[in-house]
């Protein structure tokens, strides 16, 4: 076979051309540290590592925004442990100021304190993170959450939402929190009802010297209104007197023993006109406060599952009733009743059957009329008898006792209470469904309560009630911040755990990708020179071959 000088020429070419650059690409991927320096290289590595490296980006976006969110849930954090210790100290001025040999001035000093300790829960409600934003403002992050509009009275501009931040591929971490959620929506009372100072609530019964008892009802068709009313006796006539406008109704006793509409009441005499010319008997029909020295307890709901009988209706009146012991006329008999307080029923439109009916005894306070032939003890000796008796302390239970009727058959709603100190004719208590209440409410109702005290002993009842209502709204309060501090902490204990794992994804992506890019440096040194060697190789023979050629034979 002949070839041909310029076939030896191109060939030799070609060669050095390979070797050279099989050289410079060993010597790039020695100089950069990379075995693929572009696509070609290995098409498939190349992709993995593509899909890599953009998780590796991705992963140290979460990463940071990881830190983000702890940071931001530290100070969230940090604010309520701060609400926290604030309310355990409302709570211990508290206690203290529930101490009876503190004066008028204590007790104002203490509400200075309070009103100190409420301007420091607001600037709490009111924080931002490092970013400027309030951090429990919900969505609104640029919106400062509370706006103080009186002492107690504060305007939520926030809204319920949380904002979140992307921690992983398939997690979302809230940062912050709705302020309703820890310092608006909390349930008063013991979280199902709350008792308090109730109406004064009508039968009320007056004596005017000798004369038998008159009974004041509240009237059917409405009405009444908060005031104090006076009897006056002529001789021949009642004159009923409500102070708070200076209404008066004339009856005569006859009208009085059938019972007449009057002032928004219904108003029954019971025996015979007082012997004594003039006579004057007043009672106190203003809601604001009881009579007696009575205390009510929170109460307690303790079978839940009761509690939601369709029967109930959760809202009651615990009514006392005061009347002269026959037996002793120097002592008094104390009783009291349960009465559904419920006028309208849930759907907001029909009437209650049940309002104003004992829960006991089935007996309707509104018509006056006894349920379930009840006739006992209802005279002038004992007007309207009420059907408990009433020891100090003792537990009020909502059920049907050994020997009642009851108005439900066998009722029993898993609840009870307990009154304490010695009430008056009249006075009641109230049980209401627990409501949502801000604790700053809750603090302007507790400086209100301070500094209306009135030192005697009713005063000191009233206060002892209010304060009552006041601990259990902060026991509340103080369980609602614990709950939502530890969300916090389970939150940033999820945002640690999540960054572990980031974090150690990361190095498994890097990992990856350096078995896929990374250059094996012992072979592509050993490469390098092998292919030294053959570009060495390939020059000299090139150089041999040069000399080949015919026509150096003919010159010569």
């Amino acid at each position: 076979m002949r070839v041909a000088t310029a076939s030896i020429y191109n060939q030799g070419v070609f060669n050095l051309n390979n070797r050279q650059v099989d050289l410079f690409k060993l010597q790039n991927q020695l100089s950069t540290g990379r075995a693929i320096l572009t696509p070609s290289d290995d098409p498939v590595a190349s992709a993995r590592s593509l899909d890599l490296q953009q998780s590796v980006s991705l992963n140290g976006q979460y990463i940071e925004n990881n830190k983000y969110a702890n940071d931001t849930l530290a100070l969230t954090e940090a604010n309520l442990q701060s609400v926290v210790s604030t309310i355990q100290d409302i709570q211990q001025l508290a206690v203290q100021a529930g101490n009876p040999a503190l004066t008028n001035a204590e007790k104002r000093m203490i509400d200075a304190d309070i009103r100190g300790k409420y301007q420091q829960l607001l600037g709490i409600a009111n924080t931002t993170d490092g970013n400027g934003l309030y951090i429990f403002s919900g969505y609104k992050g640029d919106t400062k959450p509370f706006n103080e509009l009186a002492f107690g009275n504060i305007r939520y501009d926030g809204d319920q939402g949380a904002r979140a931040v992307q921690i992983s591929p398939s997690r979302q971490i809230p940062v912050s929190n709705s302020g309703t959620d820890v310092f608006v929506n909390i349930k008063t009372g013991n979280g199902t009802f709350e008792s308090n100072l109730g109406r004064p609530n009508l039968p009320r019964t007056v004596t005017l010297a000798d004369s038998g008892p008159i009974q004041f009802s509240r009237d059917p068709a409405g009405g009444y209104v908060e005031s104090d009313y006076r009897v006056d006796w002529d001789g021949a006539n009642y004159t009923i007197t409500r102070i708070s406008d200076g209404a008066t109704s004339v009856q005569t006793p006859a009208a009085l023993l059938g019972g007449v509409n009057a002032l928004g009441m219904v108003i029954q005499a019971q025996g015979v006109p007082s012997t004594v010319v003039p006579a004057t008997a007043t009672f106190d029909g203003k809601n604001t406060s009881n009579g007696g020295t009575g205390v009510i307890s929170p109460g307690v709901v303790s079978d839940p599952l009761k509690w939601v009988n369709t029967n109930n209706n959760e809202r009651y009146r615990i009514q006392f009733h005061v009347v002269p012991d026959p037996a002793s006329p120097t002592k008094t008999l104390t009783s009291y009743d349960i009465i559904d307080n419920q006028p309208i029923l849930p759907d907001g439109v029909t009437a209650n059957p049940n309002y104003n009916r004992s829960l006991i005894d089935g007996y309707n306070y509104t018509t006056g009329l006894p349920a379930g032939g009840r006739t006992d003890n209802i005279g002038a000796g004992r007007p309207n008898a009420f059907p408990r008796a009433y020891t100090a302390g003792s537990e009020i239970v909502f059920a049907q006792l050994a020997g009642e009727t009851g108005l439900y058959a066998g009722w029993d709603f898993g609840a009870k209470i307990s009154v304490t100190g010695v009430p008056k004719d009249g006075d009641a208590f109230s049980i209401e469904p627990s409501v949502d209440k801000d604790v700053f409410s809750t603090l302007g109702d507790f400086s209100t309560a301070l500094t209306d005290y009135v030192n005697n002993d009713i005063g000191g009842a009233l206060f002892q009630n209010r304060l009552n209502v006041a601990l259990s709204n902060l026991d509340n309060v103080l369980s609602r911040v614990l709950t939502v501090q530890a969300s916090v902490g389970s939150r940033q204990k999820e945002g640690e755990s999540t960054q572990n794992t980031n974090e150690d994804l990361n190095v498994q992506f890097k990992a990856t990708i350096s078995s896929l890019i990374d250059l094996d440096y012992t072979k592509a040194i050993s490469d390098f020179t092998q292919t030294q060697t053959y570009l060495d190789a390939a020059r000299q023979s090139f150089s041999k071959t040069q000399n080949l050629s015919l026509f150096q034979y003919i010159g010569g």
